[in-house]
């Protein structure tokens, strides 16, 4: 697809096109968010989905290059990124920040927030009595949507409205010998999460495979 080529390399100069998914037709373009959407709304997306701590600062350019006529390629987007964030950051400063703005537009484009909370309440629903869904995030933002989505499945679509605070939630603490990992546990009315905080990789494993550093598990089990 070419939406993952863009996104393994944002060096390589392609049409801002990011289909969709395989199973239904692309309606938005990475295209049209940078060139027609509302300054906020191009904002908000750098924020909320690439969490870009400089985001005020790259909208504002986005919208500017309008009046030179729009970005048309992800080369257009990484030069100007490129050119605006070396001074103050270097070279691995405006890598990161395009690593973030690309995230976010994926992200975007994709709908992936939305697609992965209805993925795990159609996982859920398949379970049969005691089954468990086991789900790995490499994101803050795929972990809130999974942390707030088990705590909604198990409430019957009631989340705790401080789902990011973990001391109003009654949470029993077992001792299991054949599952330590899941000692301290959230219990509903249809279902139980197993993971009060996630599973976080060791520091052996780690050493074997750096990239599972942002990895975290969490696991529901169905009544």
């Amino acid at each position: 697809m070419l939406g993952h080529v863009i996104f393994k390399s944002t060096l390589i100069v392609v049409a801002l096109l990011l289909p969709i998914h395989e199973i239904r037709q692309a309606t938005l373009r990475a295209e049209d968010i940078l060139n027609s959407w509302p300054e906020l709304e191009v904002g908000r997306i750098l924020r909320d989905y690439g969490e870009e701590s400089n985001w005020q600062f790259i909208q504002k350019q986005i919208v500017k290059a309008r009046e030179m006529g729009g970005l048309h390629s992800t080369g257009d987007l990484v030069k100007l990124i490129q050119r605006k964030c070396t001074i103050s950051k270097g070279r691995q400063g405006w890598i990161k920040t395009a690593t973030r703005v690309f995230q976010a537009l994926r992200i975007a484009v994709n709908d992936e927030l939305r697609v992965l909370e209805d993925s795990l309440h159609s996982s859920f629903d398949c379970l049969a009595t005691g089954g468990r869904l086991a789900v790995i995030s490499f994101h803050s933002l795929e972990d809130r949507i999974v942390k707030k989505t088990f705590l909604e499945l198990i409430n019957g679509g009631e989340a705790d409205d401080e789902e990011d605070s973990d001391d109003d939630l009654t949470l029993p603490d077992i001792d299991d010998e054949d599952e330590p990992w899941f000692n301290q546990r959230v219990q509903g009315r249809n279902g139980i999460v197993l993971t009060k905080r996630p599973i976080t990789p060791s520091q052996e494993e780690e050493k074997l495979n750096q990239r599972c550093r942002s990895a975290k598990l969490r696991v529901i089990q169905k009544a």
